[in-house]
């Protein structure tokens, strides 16, 4: 199963003209049917904090009608927001058309002081999507492996993390993603925005590795670039049979945040 990562840029204040822009890099790739198609965090709008803004626009419904047109996964970020308060989502759209899943960011950037309008999610979601399956993270949950590994000994193969993740931080990103892969034994595939605004000047760096830490593809330039990579679940399970770290793990020590388990 092939899998892209789409790293793009935002146009400021016109979620329009960035989902055309979106459209048009992920034709470019020429995905095929059942591709997994990952976009970054609050694709349509750039992460922000201003939620009369970012919420409310369609973003799940405009990547479902993309995904059931191109026939792929795609995972989207969009904000959500009611009673006053929002949550860091993403979603994952399925070939037919349909939202599968809804995970909500659990660990929200509290250094940036993301919690004071956005509330945490409280599980993590394991999606089959046939020839694999897919735990979606956001940003900021990178940097904390606890959240990762109650995932892993489930038996994901692939983490998805949709990122905003700013290029002043950038050489902590590549080290975490490959040290999450690793560390669970699974695939990683990670988009991360480009471009800049008045929150930030965002990093790239894209990237997609394998269970061991070898890096299949990788974002060269920070400019919108798609990275594609073919990922098998033989690798997972070989690899976990060959060199079973995960028989190690002392799952009294792992926190109790729930799984919740999808079949598309």
């Amino acid at each position: 199963m092939q899998f892209h990562a789409i790293q793009h840029d935002v146009v400021p204040n016109d979620w329009k003209a960035t989902r055309a822009a979106i459209e048009r890099q992920i034709t470019a790739a020429n995905p095929t049917n059942n591709d997994f198609v990952l976009l970054c965090e609050m694709s349509d709008t750039g992460w922000s904090m201003d939620l009369d803004t970012i919420t409310g626009i369609g973003t799940v419904e405009w990547a479902c009608s993309l995904a059931k047109r191109l026939g792929v996964w795609i995972q989207v970020g969009w904000a959500d927001y009611a009673d006053g308060r929002g949550k860091n989502c993403v979603s994952i759209c399925s070939p037919e058309g349909e939202s599968i899943a809804t995970y909500t960011k659990v660990f929200t950037c509290n250094p940036l002081n993301e919690g004071e309008f956005f509330d945490s999610g409280e599980e993590l979601v394991v999606v089959d999507v046939g020839e694999v399956s897919v735990c979606p993270l956001i940003c900021y949950d990178l940097r904390f492996p606890e959240l990762w590994r109650p995932a892993a000994i489930v038996g994901v193969d692939v983490f998805t993390i949709s990122s905003s993740w700013p290029r002043a931080r950038i050489a902590h990103w590549r080290t975490l993603l490959l040290a999450r892969a690793i560390e669970n034994q699974t695939f990683v595939v990670a988009s991360n925005r480009v471009g800049q605004d008045d929150l930030a000047q965002w990093g790239g760096d894209s990237l997609l590795c394998s269970p061991l830490g070898e890096v299949l593809a990788e974002a060269t330039e920070v400019n919108p670039q798609t990275l594609s990579a073919d990922i098998n679940r033989e690798v997972v399970q070989k690899w976990r049979e060959d060199f079973p770290a995960m028989a190690d793990v002392k799952e009294e020590l792992i926190g109790k945040i729930q799984v919740r388990q999808i079949t598309a």
